[in-house]
């Protein structure tokens, strides 16, 4: 084990709800507009569900370690992409939120270990 990847996927699963939990209500604390408000809802949906299937290693409604990590990196790009509309838009607060949790996305697959291996 390196020392960059030092935490598991299921503790990876709790950061990433976390993160969704920003997401939904981040933009309504921040008095982000509409738009931010209705993202913000839908992408944290979407990262509850991806936390909640990479929980366990196999079985029903889980996903392969490999696909978690392509998607957590596709989320915080996303995450970042949306920051950029939303600043071409002018919605400072929604940049704030929206790239704090990419970033957030990003360090925790840059420091996930994506290997199973019994505790």
């Amino acid at each position: 084990m390196t020392v960059l990847r030092l935490i598991n996927p299921a503790f990876r699963a709790g950061l990433l709800i976390a993160g969704a939990s920003a997401l939904i209500v981040g933009p309504l604390f921040v008095g982000a507009g509409p738009a931010a408000i209705v993202t913000g809802m839908v992408v944290g949906i979407l990262v509850v569900a991806l936390a909640l299937s990479g929980t366990e290693f196999g079985g029903r409604g889980t996903l392969p370690l490999s696909a978690q990590a392509i998607y957590d990196r596709g989320l915080a790009l996303g995450l970042f992409v949306a920051a950029l509309i939303f600043s071409a838009a002018g919605e400072t607060e929604a940049v704030a939120v929206f790239a704090a949790v990419g970033a957030g996305a990003l360090a925790v697959s840059s420091i996930t270990r994506y290997s199973a291996r019994p505790i």
